[in-house]
């Protein structure tokens, strides 16, 4: 652990002055450490944020969760403008919400209620105007493809170059050819251009339900200028039971800011969130998980499938 339950009580009454009393690790972070905080006027959660986070980097999406909430009150929005810097990592108190995680919702369900939402997020944040979130960068824009040169060579080395490499590896290598003359086309029509802060991460573990209803969007820490699409299709490519006509539908009903002609980047920006995913194929030190082949395997089938999340 980066910080004891003890720690984290004490950090919460010193640097953020609230009244803690007891600190339990919550199970849901993956990327981050977050603690749900008992208090006796509200209860809270701290994220406690992976080291390479800095302090700029959570001052921007402070500031593009403050816009979000303004038209989407299920945004939990950090209780504080300020992270403090423990032991090299950025603290962010946020209230707790009650609810079940969105995995426990059906896909189409979710999808129904997350489309408006994310129209009202979209013109929240063209009206708000953020550059580029610091140490960040868009999908469609150089180095694309999540460090795969990379990865691939490191899963070689460890795995050996078999069909069980190959097969997956080729997959990738023709999905990326394919997406890098679309992205080509699209920055040079002007079909990227309509862009601004996105959430970036509106898996279901970041959607809380209280009898079915939404209640609660977290985890903005993944936030970031992109194309708007970015987001819809992720949604609209969330799992298969999830039907992009109509989630495309309910959105533009909603007033979201794309034309209805980007219905076509959709798909291609679903395969591009599959192979978001290359990311984890090596470690902080540049080799190969004991997972990669594994993971290179689930992404090619990703990507066969159209790009389908699975939630």
């Amino acid at each position: 652990l980066w910080l004891t339950s003890d720690h984290v009580v004490e950090v919460c009454r010193a640097r953020f002055g609230v009244p803690a009393e007891q600190a339990i690790l919550l199970a849901e972070g993956m990327l981050n450490q977050t603690w749900r905080i008992s208090c006796p006027d509200h209860d809270r959660v701290l994220r406690v944020g992976r080291e390479e986070r800095t302090t700029e980097q959570v001052a921007y999406e402070y500031a593009a969760a403050s816009a979000w909430a303004t038209v989407t009150p299920q945004l939990v929005v950090a209780e504080h403008d300020e992270a403090p810097v423990v032991d090299g990592h950025t603290l962010t108190l946020f209230p707790f919400v009650e609810g079940i995680s969105g995995t426990g919702v059906a896909g189409p369900e979710r999808a129904r209620q997350l489309a408006p939402v994310l129209a009202a997020m979209h013109r929240a944040s063209l009206a708000l105007g953020l550059g580029q979130r610091p140490g960040f960068h868009a999908v469609d824009e150089s180095p694309r493809w999540f460090g795969w040169s990379h990865a691939r060579a490191r899963i070689v080395e460890r795995f050996g170059r078999g069909p069980d490499v190959t097969g997956p590896s080729a997959v990738v290598d023709r999905t990326i050819e394919h997406l890098d003359r679309l992205l080509d086309r699209w920055q040079a029509t002007g079909h990227l251009s309509m862009r601004a802060t996105v959430h970036g991460d509106l898996n279901a573990r970041n959607q809380l339900y209280r009898d079915g209803v939404l209640v609660g969007i977290i985890d903005t820490d993944e936030c970031r200028l992109e194309p708007l699409v970015w987001d819809i299709a992720l949604l609209a490519h969330s799992e298969p039971d999830v039907s992009p006509h109509t989630v495309w539908r309910d959105y533009l009903a909603a007033d979201g800011p794309l034309d209805p002609a980007d219905r076509e980047m959709l798909a291609p920006f679903a395969r591009i969130a599959a192979l978001s995913e290359l990311t984890w194929l090596t470690d902080d030190a540049g080799i190969a998980t004991h997972l990669a082949l594994r993971n290179l395997t689930d992404i090619a089938h990703q990507l066969a499938e159209g790009g389908n999340r699975g939630g």
